[in-house]
């Protein structure tokens, strides 16, 4: 393998990530204007084009984790991520059965653990990196 085929490697992942990523919000805006079109018309294939855009960013937060994996704590916020679009795209997929409430109830429980997370990270952060009451100006307010 050469250096160039090395180098090119990230880059080409990162824009694999990028495509996946503006595919999946292309789908999403189509998906939304179509039924917003279609108001109340059921056709064929809805479920596969609801899956699709979530399938899709799923897809590219896994490449964009390859292409440029996190910290371990970022890394498990991914992969909660992807999850939990894996599970509400397949849900779309298998709508009407058992199975679509199951994934369902699992998206939601990954989506919360992860913004959950991010809300504690985010709060932990700044509580350590707070300053006290007065210290603004380096003296205390007496």
């Amino acid at each position: 393998m050469s250096r160039a085929q090395v180098v090119g490697a990230p880059r080409v992942r990162l824009a694999v990530a990028a495509g996946l990523g503006t595919l999946s919000i292309v789908g999403s805006l189509l998906l939304v204007v179509t039924d917003g079109i279609n108001a109340g018309v059921h056709w064929t294939h809805h479920a596969g084009v609801s899956a699709a855009p979530l399938l899709l960013v799923a897809g590219a937060i896994a490449v964009m984790s390859i292409a440029h994996p996190p910290a371990w704590r970022r890394l498990l916020m991914r992969l909660a991520a992807i999850m939990a679009f894996a599970a509400w795209g397949l849900s779309q997929l298998f709508a009407g059965s058992p199975a679509a409430g199951l994934l369902d109830d699992a998206a939601i429980l990954l989506f919360v653990l992860d913004a959950g997370a991010a809300v504690i990270a985010d709060a932990r952060t700044r509580l350590l990196t707070a300053r006290p009451a007065g210290s603004e100006t380096g003296r205390s307010h007496r």
